[in-house]
């Protein structure tokens, strides 16, 4: 019975040895396995986003603005995974694509949400009046557009902050932007980034346009936007000139306001330009 025991005892022992990882020469902890290398295309992220233009005009010294965006699922689509940007309005001037460190805003939906639906605020400030692209829809996959008819599936409410601001929807739909997620490769050089909430990590994300609903919204960044020249009348006492050159000014005021149109890149404006289209 003793040698048995020996005998039994000595196997376990070697074989916990050979199960045991074999120690370093010098005495070293052995270097951990290679991580496993991460996928090259990962789409998470990527999708076709639905934008509108919105003007906003702060209260003297600057103010904020809140977006509430709500989407319902219907027959069109599936999902709960949604995003909510907001970029300057002038984005797309001088340059085919922007990133994220260009947002005003960001926010998305959380992996562990499933009731069903989109519910998110991005609040940003602006310095003075100007315009605002608003870019709304899934997080990941195309958006398979809304469908038609008068029945409505999401929504977008905006609230003055700070009290005293004004704020106009140009278009609401305006077209679509693509949205490609360059984090799962940080060493790809896209612009910088965005934090992201719910990862709680920097986010890297190159917006172009895709589509224009009317090809007529659109106008080139090299194109004047300039009122009509004003002159003063033969005659005029410098009162009268004055008061002429005050009107002068605001008609030229209205005139840039009334210009509606998202400006762009000339080949961007070219693009869109060439077959006008109008969704609805």
């Amino acid at each position: 019975m003793p040698a048995l025991t020996y005998r039994t005892t000595l196997l376990l022992l070697l074989a916990a040895a050979g199960c045991a990882p074999a120690a370093a020469e010098d005495g070293q902890t052995p270097p951990k396995p290679a991580a496993k290398p991460r996928p090259w295309l990962d789409v998470t992220g990527d999708s076709i986003v639905g934008f509108g233009l919105l003007r906003v005009v702060p209260p003297k010294g600057g103010g904020a603005f809140r977006v509430h965006y709500k989407e319902t699922q219907i027959e069109y689509s599936a999902g709960d995974d949604y995003q909510l940007f907001v970029l300057p309005g002038d984005a797309f001037a001088k340059t085919e694509a922007a990133h994220a460190d260009a947002f005003l805003a960001f926010t998305r939906t959380g992996p562990a949400k499933s009731d069903g639906y989109g519910d998110l605020t991005a609040e940003f400030r602006v310095a003075a009046e100007t315009t605002v692209i608003v870019a709304y829809g899934p997080w990941t996959a195309p958006d398979a557009g809304r469908p038609p008819g008068d029945h409505p599936t999401f929504s977008l409410e905006v609230t003055a902050v700070d009290g005293g601001g004004a704020f106009e929807w140009i278009e609401s739909e305006m077209g679509e932007l693509i949205t490609t997620n360059w984090t799962n490769r940080p060493e790809v050089k896209r612009g910088g980034a965005v934090h992201d909430p719910v990862a709680d990590a920097d986010l890297f994300v190159e917006v172009r346009p895709m589509i224009l609903y009317d090809g007529r919204m659109v106008r080139g960044a090299d194109e004047p936007n300039d009122p009509p020249r004003h002159e003063v009348g033969v005659g005029e006492s410098p009162p009268q000139a004055s008061d002429s050159l005050e009107r002068a000014l605001d008609a030229g005021e209205v005139h840039r306001r009334s210009d509606k149109r998202i400006v762009m890149t000339r080949a961007l404006t070219e693009r869109f330009r060439r077959v006008p289209i109008r969704w609805r």
